[in-house]
């Protein structure tokens, strides 16, 4: 081996050294200002078998998310590809993959809700095809991971965009929730 090879390669083993020790610390610092998980509202009796369903559900996929969500924020914080304005750690796809499959198991149990339940829901304030349409971007991003080859490069850029959908996505699953957990007299509702 030559002697340029081999000082490249000392320098690029240096930089990735380099980087990958500034995530860690980076992370060090950062880890609590990660989102905190959410506590689960008390479920009202006024609701049907199947509102109640939905209330429940919105709860538990809300957490996958967050676990998603977190995932890709350390990434963001930890990945030494980052300062080069990509992303190859595989924590990214398996993130998108799984908040995509709580947003379709949240859509399921929506598309399963008798007539009177959606009536009810709407009555609420609680419009699902929010949800659905702010979706819509998050399954075109599971489809282009899904279709990349290994230790293929995500930007920067889409990673955050990736996140700002989660943060959507999320916030409506805690509004569910709200809209739900309210009861029929409350005078407050939203």
């Amino acid at each position: 081996m030559s002697w340029i090879v081999f000082v490249f390669l000392l320098s690029y083993g240096s930089l990735r050294l380099a980087l990958w020790v500034r995530g860690q610390i980076r992370f060090a610092y950062a880890k609590k200002q990660l989102p905190g998980f959410p506590v689960p509202l008390p479920q009202p009796q006024h609701l049907s078998r199947g509102l109640g369903e939905l209330m429940t559900c919105s709860y538990v996929e809300r957490v996958h998310m967050i676990e998603s969500l977190r995932s890709i924020l350390t990434v963001l914080i930890t990945d030494p590809d980052v300062p080069l304005g990509c992303v190859r750690d595989f924590r990214y796809r398996l993130a998108v993959f799984h908040a995509w499959a709580a947003a379709r198991r949240w859509m399921g149990v929506i598309n399963n809700l008798p007539a009177p339940d959606r009536q009810r829901l709407r009555a609420l304030g609680c419009r699902p095809e929010v949800f659905v349409n702010k979706s819509a971007a998050l399954a075109q991003v599971a489809r282009s991971t899904g279709n990349a080859r290994a230790l293929e490069p995500f930007a920067v850029d889409g990673v955050q965009q990736t996140q700002t959908v989660l943060d959507n996505l999320i916030h409506q699953l805690a509004l569910t929730e709200k809209y739900l957990g309210q009861s029929p007299a409350d005078p407050y509702r939203i």
